[in-house]
């Protein structure tokens, strides 16, 4: 993202949920729902989503979209980049991101959406940059990703998750604060009541992912975020619960395809 900040609109007719995988992204985003039979997991929290919704997303935040039926599906998503706030200087609408605690505040509900000028918007934006074929660096649109940063900034009304709690659900946040402490299958199964078959049925079907994927992932987020920090590689890998260097260069390897230090520097 040359601009730090990338916006598009999608449709699909026959959506399926194996082309919607849990995935994270170090940019925040901004999701807003137009069509569809589908609800949203966040972390270990799930929204049903009428036309109209958005969710944010922040950075390292778990998120998939999950179609309840093969309705057709469209969305608008803007993705963006922490600097876009210090380029534009605009720091101050960074705030929502950064402020709320991991898993909470991410559902705006499609009136409020529509009564703050969130979803104007938005109009405004694809009324500009299809009608005068604009780049994403000309000021005018800009300044439309800035207004819809700030009226998000502006928001302190966000919706609880759905109420259902699952055992999958309970599994979800058990690994998203556990997942440098050494887990298995049995620990899980011993923990939750539930037998192991269950469990990688019903979790694969959740996020797309069997569970050794996803504490991988989550452990590999962490140790980018922590070099990011200025911690070193190796110590990096360590905190976020690898056992040794080899393990952690393995996985790497698996998940993106490419050893550690071409990618992380």
């Amino acid at each position: 993202m040359d601009s730090c900040y990338a916006i598009n609109e999608t449709f699909n007719d026959t959506p399926t949920n194996a082309h919607f995988q849990l995935h994270n992204h170090n940019d925040y985003e901004i999701f807003l729902f137009l069509e569809g039979d589908a609800r949203y997991l966040v972390e270990d929290k799930t929204y049903t989503l009428a036309p109209g919704d958005l969710i944010l997303i922040r950075k390292h935040e778990f998120h998939r979209i999950y179609h309840n039926s093969p309705s057709p599906y469209r969305r608008v998503v803007l993705m963006v980049s922490p600097l876009f706030f210090q380029k534009n200087a605009c720091a101050s609408y960074e705030a929502q991101f950064l402020d709320a605690p991991t898993g909470t505040g991410h559902k705006i509900k499609a009136d409020l959406v529509r009564s703050c000028g969130l979803y104007d918007a938005f109009l405004r934006y694809k009324k500009y940059s299809e009608n005068y074929q604009l780049s994403p660096e000309a000021p005018i649109l800009r300044s439309v990703v800035m207004e819809i940063l700030y009226l998000v900034n502006q928001i302190h009304q966000f919706s609880s998750s759905d109420l259902v709690t699952t055992p999958i659900k309970s599994v979800i946040l058990y690994l998203n604060n556990h997942y440098t402490s050494a887990i298995t299958l049995d620990i899980l199964q011993e923990k939750f009541f539930i037998s192991k078959y269950y469990l990688c049925r019903e979790f694969r079907k959740a996020t797309g992912m069997t569970v050794h994927a996803y504490i991988r992932r989550k452990r590999l987020t962490k140790v980018r975020e922590l070099h990011s920090q200025g911690l070193r590689i190796g110590n990096a890998a360590m905190e976020a619960g690898f056992h040794d260097y080899s393990s952690f260069y393995r996985a790497f390897q698996k998940e993106y395809g490419i050893p550690p230090r071409q990618d992380l520097g």
